[in-house]
């Protein structure tokens, strides 16, 4: 089985690739017949990439969103497919206001009704299988954060799963949980995504390493809501794969 990501947009790219960078995250996948938007970053940035790429986003069969947050959805506003065989999935609690103690809305820019002038909406708590290998996990168990919407996406190789994630707000460790009793797989080959982990303290963190270590998780790639400190905490029990814009990887 294969299975494709590259990167459309993050908070960091390279010298001499011309791709545009934001503080937000979006993913192209490929996988068996599907072609897959894993969120859409905060503006038409992941649009642009993706024509730099020469990646076609009309052929999109499948639109994952993470949660309900803007540097995630703030692109769906700029995505206008050509025809409405394209499903968008997402936990339904993705339309939910979100307001920062300022009064600032970092909530999803565009309603459910006018979403579904363009998409199939299947909104869903529970798994929901995207094709034979790729689920995505819905409400994730124990999440004791107030981001309930937020989910993940697990991939099954054989004895394997890969795990891709938003950012994590359900806690990296639940959402590795949850993947294991989905599965029923217990060997968590990698993990690629937000961990949540700025501004967490360093001793969770290293908690965190040495939980991954643990499991034996071969690949892990933080990227977009982890800053530099955390990836070299992390770095001190794993080897961490470093994530820019344009970026591919093969599993």
């Amino acid at each position: 089985m294969f299975m494709k990501i590259t990167i459309l947009n993050e908070n960091n790219t390279r010298i001499d690739n011309y791709l545009f960078a934001e503080p937000s995250l979006s993913l192209y996948i490929e996988i068996e017949n599907k072609k897959i938007l894993f969120d859409t970053g905060y503006s038409d940035v992941f649009l642009k990439n993706a024509e730099t790429m020469g990646i076609n986003l009309n052929n999109i069969t499948d639109i994952v969103i993470s949660h309900g947050h803007n540097d995630h959805t703030g692109g769906l506003q700029y995505y206008k497919p050509i025809s409405k065989n394209i499903n968008l999935i997402a936990h339904p609690n993705i339309f939910e206001k979100k307001i920062d103690t300022d009064g600032t809305s970092y909530g999803c820019p565009i309603s459910k009704k006018e979403l579904d002038n363009y998409f199939s909406l299947k909104l869903t708590k529970s798994p929901y299988y995207i094709s034979e290998n790729l689920i995505f996990l819905g409400e994730i168990e124990n999440n004791v954060s107030e981001d309930i919407d937020d989910s993940a996406l697990v991939y099954i190789n054989k004895d394997k799963i890969f795990i891709i994630t938003g950012c994590s707000h359900a806690g990296i460790i639940n959402i590795i949980n949850y993947a294991k009793k989905v599965t029923a797989i217990n060997n968590v080959y990698g993990i690629l995504g937000g961990f949540h982990l700025i501004n967490m303290p360093k001793n969770s963190i290293e908690n965190l390493g040495k939980f991954f270590k643990e499991e034996n998780i071969e690949f892990l790639a933080p990227c977009h809501c982890c800053d530099l400190k955390s990836k070299i905490i992390l770095s001190k029990n794993n080897q961490i794969q470093d994530v820019c814009v344009g970026d591919t990887y093969d599993l």
